[in-house]
């Protein structure tokens, strides 16, 4: 009588939707053993484990790693339930804030993709631009490739783990100590564009807003080899109109390498704030 409640491996599996495989994984690692294993090997299972399998099936799905399970498996009780909710909770928010910031990174990738389909390229003229966010990096004062890779694997790194996010949309604040000489450039920050953060306090100094206004602009075509071509365009066009540049020059890339393996393709959106 008692074998008749009892289900072969491969039925308990089909029950729970589930490879035989996994069965014997869950018994190896002790989350789930057979009720009878036979003097053959054939594993057995009762029903009232179907419900143990929902157990282990729930919290896999919050989030929860078998070791977690295991040991909750083994000292069930209703406070401890509380306990692991509260953190599953806590987990998935977390994972939620970055699923959010990652969605948000590739809204703005796209929507500045488009936007740099629109534009003119090579032709500086007057924008009004809100304000916006940056997460930054310092970059040594050497232009060399070296302190330029070296920013960039620190950004990187910060980007992923003070905000869950690649380094895209990636820019520069350049500084050119001299108009008559655009080719004499250097890049002081890296910059990646986010949303307004909410917790602002977790990304210390690194977090500037570029502020609302008046920019000259320009749409530079090409990589950075012939970019101060388009910084002498856009000094002209500021000359001429007799504006008088308020903030750092600000680089940001609207074509890069993720689009495209020519920097013929490139596309570089030059932005300063003018007084006008």
């Amino acid at each position: 009588m008692e074998n008749s409640l009892l289900l072969s491996s491969g039925e308990f599996a089909q029950m729970c939707n589930v490879s035989r495989e996994l069965l014997i994984h869950y018994d190896k690692i002790g989350l789930l053993k057979p009720k009878e294993v036979r003097e053959n090997g054939y594993r057995y299972y009762s029903l009232k484990q179907l419900y143990l399998f929902d157990v282990i099936r729930f919290f896999l799905d919050t989030g929860m790693s078998m070791k977690e399970i295991k040991e909750y498996l083994d000292n069930r009780s209703t406070e401890l339930f509380l306990e692991n909710a509260q953190n599953c909770i806590y987990e998935m928010e977390k994972q939620r804030d970055i699923i959010d910031a990652r969605i948000s990174m590739m809204e703005k990738m796209r929507y500045i993709t488009q936007r740099a389909l629109l534009f003119p390229k090579g032709k500086a003229r007057l924008a009004y631009w809100d304000e916006i966010w940056f997460i930054t990096t310092e970059v040594e004062r050497e232009r060399t490739q070296k302190a330029y890779a070296e920013a960039m694997s620190e950004h990187s790194d910060f980007c992923r783990s003070a905000a869950g996010v690649s380094k895209f949309p990636l820019g520069r604040i350049v500084d050119i100590p001299d108009t008559d000489k655009p080719d004499e450039y250097f890049y002081t920050k890296l910059v990646t564009w986010i949303a307004p953060p909410e917790n602002r306090r977790r990304f210390g100094e690194r977090l500037e807003k570029k502020a609302r206004g008046n920019y000259a602009v320009i749409l530079h075509q090409g990589g950075t080899s012939t970019i101060a071509r388009s910084y002498e365009k856009l000094f002209h066009f500021i000359k001429k109109e007799g504006f008088e540049m308020l903030s750092p020059l600000y680089e940001l890339d609207m074509n890069s390498y993720i689009m495209s393996d020519s920097s013929e393709d490139y596309l570089i959106h030059i932005s300063v704030l003018v007084d006008a």
